[in-house]
């Protein structure tokens, strides 16, 4: 049995659909832009005019309404252009900014902030089906940011994201003490090349400094394409996070836990293609909970295995290794992997010497591909299924979102009854519409 994309290209219930002709007011420069943002109400549509917006430093910042948002739009998705040390800021509440393309941007610092100002954060306020793409500056040792979220309640979906190649997260989430409510959908996260050195995560939710509070954000229905930026392509700093149905391609990497307690990592794929680099979930921190995920043909070891969960560091500060507690790792299958679970490791730190507590492991499914049969929606069937006798109360559905019976199956799966409630991973359910497909 062999992975091939096609078969992750089945239908999904967020099918793309062509966007109609919107009408509203339209804009040809930054600065009728301003013109226009100070004459507009909830409701509102304003236009960017197709073209090339070369250096256009764009600031956002009016008051929507929650039913009737300020939309800012790309008069035809994708032909609006944003180029050279452009840059937007998006601030306010409940104001959408949709359809714009950032191509080859070099600003040096953040290229987006949903905010005006270290006071005057974002609330409400969407990005959407936008595109990002090699937007490096001319300093590669340089540190920037593509997307920097602060604020509440705000959201980055359906957006094309791919290239980076300089020191710094691609899409980082900032607290300032309170939950941020932030959700990160339906992307697609295209190849970013190994950096060799710390800073090279696709998304880090938190800091160290800000580990202990809760974020309370969603990443979830994403499909990462070869990010290989650095081993966490994934790094949660914060509490109270979701992943959750997201498709990891061939990422020479792991959604790490590295700071930060309360976390669910659920129903996402992670398929590695054989690499000894590639692994799936690493858990450090306290009241973790790990099921019903589906992770294939990963090589790595240590902090790179299928899943690992790590010692802690004696009376470690916010930034070192909190020793794990009271974590669940449960219903996740696992499959072609050089090291399924690890329990215990320090990744070759002598000093992380407190092992793991309360760690419960339960119906998890290990094996080898001979043992499934890839069906047509890209997910491995069990030749012959397999009941459990551990009973985990926690999980009450499938990585499918189909209802688990009382006596249950190992690993991720029920079998097929129809009921698909949750995003299935492909390449074309993610990221704009607009964005040509290979």
């Amino acid at each position: 049995m062999q992975f091939t994309r096609r078969g992750f290209l089945a239908a999904a219930p967020f099918l793309k659909v062509a966007r109609a002709a919107e009408s509203g007011v339209r804009v040809g420069s930054p600065a009728e832009l301003t013109a226009a943002l100070k004459q507009a109400r909830p409701g509102d549509v304003i236009l960017l005019a197709q073209g090339e917006w070369k250096d256009a430093d764009l600031l956002v910042e009016v008051q929507g309404e929650e039913e009737a948002p300020i939309r800012v739009l790309a008069e035809a998705p994708g032909r609006t252009v944003l180029t050279g040390l452009s840059r937007l800021r998006l601030a306010g509440r409940y104001t959408r900014v949709e359809g714009l393309l950032f191509q080859g941007c070099t600003y040096p610092g953040d290229l987006i902030q949903f905010r005006s100002s270290s006071t005057k954060l974002a609330r409400g306020c969407k990005l959407l089906d936008c595109a990002i793409v090699d937007c490096n500056p001319e300093d590669p040792e340089l540190t920037t940011r593509w997307v920097s979220i602060y604020g509440s309640w705000n959201e980055v979906a359906r957006c094309y994201v791919a290239g980076k190649k300089n020191i710094g997260t691609t899409l980082v989430v900032w607290l300032n003490g309170e939950p941020n409510y932030h959700r990160i959908g339906e992307c697609w996260f295209g190849p970013r090349a190994l950096l060799g050195v710390n800073g090279g995560e696709t998304i880090r939710v938190g800091d160290s400094a800000t580990s202990m509070q809760d974020s309370v954000s969603v990443v979830e229905n994403n499909y990462f394409e070869r990010c290989d930026g650095e081993i966490e392509a994934i790094s949660n700093k914060s509490c109270g996070n979701i992943y959750q149905s997201n498709f990891f391609d061939r990422c020479e990497a792991t959604l790490t836990l590295r700071h930060g307690n309360r976390c669910r990592v659920e129903g996402n794929h992670f398929h590695g293609g054989g690499s000894k680099s590639a692994g799936g979930i690493r858990i450090i921190g306290e009241g973790h909970v790990v099921v019903n995920n589906l992770i294939e043909a990963c090589n790595g070891t240590g902090f790179r295995s299928a899943i690992s969960v790590v010692n802690g560091l004696p009376d470690s500060p916010l930034n070192g290794y909190m020793q794990v507690k009271a974590a669940l790792i449960a219903h996740n299958t696992i499959i072609d992997c050089a090291q399924p679970v690890a329990v215990g490791i320090n990744g070759g730190n002598a000093s992380l010497t407190l092992p793991p507590e309360d760690v419960r492991v339960a119906a998890n499914r290990i094996g080898s591909s001979q043992e499934f049969e890839r069906a047509a929606d890209g997910v491995p069937r069990p030749l012959v299924w397999r009941l459990t006798e551990e009973q985990v109360a926690e999980v009450t559905e499938d990585i499918d979102g189909q209802r688990r019976p009382e006596g249950r199956q190992e690993g991720c799966d029920e079998p097929p009854d129809g009921t698909r409630l949750r995003w299935r991973w492909a390449a074309d359910t993610a990221g704009p519409n607009w964005w040509p497909r290979g």
